[in-house]
């Protein structure tokens, strides 16, 4: 289990970065390497997944948890980094149903599906 959630870890900081860096690298139409923070935030992302695999509980409630967690993760990371640091590693502003621009209902409905995802066909392989 252990072995399995470390993993996880760095499968996480892995596909985090190569969906970063290409999703940026698209938008600013020029290769745009990610902050790690960036990176970590779905390192995290793909710990809790390992976690949430080895607990028994309800398929509703796995599901919620998979759409709540990695918004709190992104709102955490991008909250910390702009009252300690400063720096806003994005904004949301824009967008509909946004949160002080640091979460938006679009972008939680798009991790939640590559959550599903990665907890579906990623993990399994490991």
């Amino acid at each position: 289990m252990f072995l399995q959630i470390v993993l996880n870890f760095f499968i996480g900081l892995f596909v985090g970065f190569i969906l970063e860096f290409v999703y940026r690298s698209i938008e600013h139409k020029k290769l745009i390497k990610p902050k790690l923070i960036d990176a970590q935030m779905y390192a995290l992302i793909g710990t809790f997944l390992a976690i949430i695999s080895f607990l028994e509980i309800a398929l509703i409630y796995r599901l919620i948890l998979i759409f709540i967690v990695p918004t709190l993760v992104e709102f955490l990371t991008g909250y910390l980094d702009l009252k300690i640091k400063k720096v806003r590693l994005w904004d949301y502003s824009h967008e509909k149903f946004n949160f002080m621009g640091l979460i938006c209902l679009r972008f939680s409905l798009y991790w939640f599906l590559i959550s599903l995802i990665y907890y579906h066909f990623i993990l399994p392989l490991f």
